[in-house]
């Protein structure tokens, strides 16, 4: 038996999920998207595999940051990401509950309409996308389902990973080739530090909470400002990001703009503070990838 079954650790989340929690001595296995390289391969789609997976792993809590979470290909293939967002979380719900195995499942603020944020837990949600609707999907199952699941609405994650593939990783690669960069002023959320995103949700673990929880930075920024303090940090020239609307961009997917959460329920489960925006950058800036 092991203490955790992370599905999705290649990725941003659940990397720092995996070495946070290997860093506190538990017993911990990973599983990477088919095409990464870092982890043995899961594909979610198939129910078979994720079963034989978890009766041979035989997890106590089964962590879910997997997804295929790029809103606009989301938009634009409703059916293949239905089958991996909804229908791939929805096999591994089944079989960890016949397993007994806890569900920590990772949503998004995109389940609101992003008309009056930030959001509490009781906000009623309205999404926007097809993104956005998957994660509700899954939400509404989980809650049905699986009552003792853990439900974790968090945001504008960044920080470092193998795939390069979150906004501040990729904004640093961008201003550090001299490259323009144009960035909305009128999207406004609460940038997350991944590490202190997956102490987080381990300390709620590790308490049984259950339920829906939005865990997130505590400052509620637009992306425009959260790039210009980056480059700042990183002292790369701010000159290079440019301010656009959202409108033009003309994006396929709609964003939630003013969207974003309260975080007053989970820090009050917690021992340390969720990080602010540039306490954020500033760890960031210091740490090393991998950590270990």
């Amino acid at each position: 038996m092991s203490d955790a079954l992370i599905i999705g650790a290649s990725g941003l989340v659940g990397g720092h999920l995996w070495h946070t929690l290997r860093r506190q001595g538990a017993v911990v296995v990973g599983t990477g998207y088919p095409g990464t390289a870092d982890f043995p391969e899961l594909d979610i789609r198939d129910r078979q595999a994720v079963e034989l997976l978890l009766r041979q792993v035989a997890p106590k809590v089964v962590y879910l940051p997997a997804a295929l979470t790029n809103v606009d290909y989301c938009e634009q293939h409703p059916q293949e990401t239905y089958a991996i967002n909804v229908l791939g979380a929805c096999h591994v719900i089944q079989t960890a509950n016949q397993v007994g195995a806890k569900v920590v499942y990772f949503s998004s603020d995109y389940v609101f309409a992003g008309d009056d944020g930030p959001y509490v837990e009781t906000d009623p949600p309205r999404p926007l996308s097809e993104y956005g609707r998957q994660k509700l999907i899954v939400e509404h199952y989980l809650a049905f389902h699986a009552p003792r699941s853990l439900v974790i609405r968090t945001t504008v994650v960044y920080g470092w990973e193998n795939q390069g593939k979150n906004f501040i990783y990729r904004l640093l690669q961008t201003l550090r080739a001299g490259q323009l960069l144009r960035v909305p002023v009128d999207q406004i959320g609460n940038p997350t530090y991944a590490p202190n995103l997956a102490e987080a949700v381990i300390v709620l673990t590790q308490q049984d909470a259950q339920g829906l929880y939005h865990v997130a930075g505590p400052s509620w920024v637009n992306r425009y400002d959260f790039a210009r303090a980056a480059a700042e940090v990183f002292n790369l020239d701010a000159s290079l990001i440019q301010p656009v609307t959202t409108k033009e961009l003309q994006q396929p997917a709609p964003r939630p703009l003013q969207a974003g959460m309260r975080i007053d329920k989970a820090q009050a489960c917690l021992p340390f503070p969720m990080l602010d925006c540039w306490s954020g950058l500033r760890r960031m800036m210091q740490d090393r990838w991998p950590p270990d």
